[in-house]
């Protein structure tokens, strides 16, 4: 008797015993389909085959892992959930037995963003070391310890920009990676590399020969790009998120927005709210396309993927979906189309900066305006605050400071 097969959604055909893997069979049916791996995860969504793909997603290498990860995404979206895992617990591990671990903290909106890379035996304190790192500059700062469980908690958790925000768990060979690729940059500039560096070793490697893939990438969370557009449409929000509520642009940037709001303004006089406003609305839509230049929005677009993970953590995929939809909306940004000043989460960053300057003044904004020389110098009065109404709901506090280093 002739076997039954099914076709997945790219045309390939397979037997309908691969098609109708069970959980304990799918890394197998994988193995067998070779480089067909993701036509037959692709049959398995058609079929609705959740355990299979649950376990490619969970266990699988590479691309077919990506895949199956999606397809969990698609049959959730056709209400069909994947079954619980099972959880293995492991007794009686030898004492000399090595437990490695990595974690890395949101990053500031320059990029800059501490990795954890931790070692211990079940019996023991473990050592850790913490990488803070840029990936355009290098390694900024390296520290080692060894710590208790807790000690190592609170010490992650004392670095947080806020209580809310969480360490991200990440494969230790990224974490290695990603400090390796520091290192090799840090070293392009000919500066002296962090002390501390040597006696990390042993935590730092050995690094994978091959850069293993962002996790961001690992979750199969993708968008096209018109599915981008409408979800980003009100991306602004995305400053109520912990990851992104402490990113301001830096303060020359504020600064060089009231001087040119004031140089239009009369000194002396009493300027007027809603000509204000105007002037505020306009000088930050410059200000947003100046400050975000191709190579600043490059930096932020990665910090942004590095905060998407803890956004997917604590929020869920629908959140972080609208994290990688403004990512996309920003790289794809440009002067003469699709300006920066029309995406609301890059217009967020002055908006909010200026929501600062003016809890920080006690409600009033105080204009540069210079003198003009026909006329004899006065000081002129402070300006209503016009703009806060456009920023987000949640402003900073006035002791928060519009800046955007985390080091």
């Amino acid at each position: 008797m002739a076997k039954k097969s099914a076709e997945s959604s790219s045309g390939a055909t397979f037997d309908s015993a691969l098609v109708e893997s069970s959980a304990e069979q799918a890394l197998a049916s994988l193995a067998q389909a070779g480089a067909a791996a993701c036509d037959l995860i692709d049959a398995w969504v058609a079929r609705g085959n959740a355990a299979a793909i649950a376990v490619a997603a969970e266990q699988g290498q590479g691309p077919a892992r990506k895949a199956a990860r999606r397809g969990l995404n698609v049959l959730k979206s056709r209400g069909v959930a994947p079954p619980a895992r099972a959880r293995v617990a492991t007794l009686g591990a030898a004492k000399g037995d090595q437990q490695q671990e990595a974690f890395m903290l949101p990053p500031d909106a320059s990029g800059n963003v501490m990795l954890v890379v931790a070692s211990r035996a079940p019996t023991s304190r473990c050592q850790a070391v913490f990488a803070l790192l840029n990936d355009d500059v290098g390694l900024l700062r390296i520290e080692t310890g060894e710590l208790s469980q807790s000690q190592l908690k609170s010490s992650m958790a004392r670095l947080l920009p806020t209580a809310e925000s969480r360490p991200t768990k990440v494969p230790v060979g990224w974490a290695r990676a990603r400090v390796a690729r520091a290192k090799v940059k840090h070293a392009e500039s000919g500066a002296h590399l962090p002390l501390g560096l040597s006696s990390a070793a042993d935590l730092l490697e050995p690094v994978p020969a091959d850069a293993p893939p962002h996790p961001f990438d690992e979750e199969g969370l993708e968008l096209s790009d018109e599915d981008a557009t409408e979800l980003a449409k009100n991306c602004i929000e995305l400053h109520r998120l912990p990851e992104f509520r402490g990113w301001f642009p830096e303060k020359p940037a504020l600064d060089e927005i009231l001087r040119k709001v004031g140089e239009n303004l009369t000194p002396g006089q009493q300027p007027d709210p809603e000509r204000v406003r105007e002037l505020m609305d306009k000088e930050i839509a410059a200000a947003t396309d100046r400050y975000f230049s191709p190579e600043r929005r490059d930096q932020l677009v990665r910090a942004m993927k590095d905060s998407a993970l803890s956004v997917l953590a604590r929020e869920g995929e629908t959140k972080a979906l609208e994290v990688v939809a403004c990512t996309k909306v920003i790289a794809r940004a440009g002067l003469i189309t699709d300006p920066p000043h029309e995406v609301g989460f890059l217009r967020g960053f002055f908006e909010k900066g200026m929501s600062a300057l003016i809890a920080q003044s006690g409600g009033n904004l105080r204009l540069p305006i210079p003198v003009r020389p026909d006329q004899p110098p006065a000081e002129s009065p402070p300006a209503e605050s016009p703009p806060a109404e456009s920023a987000p709901a949640e402003s900073p506090p006035a002791e928060s400071p519009p800046e955007a280093s985390q080091g």
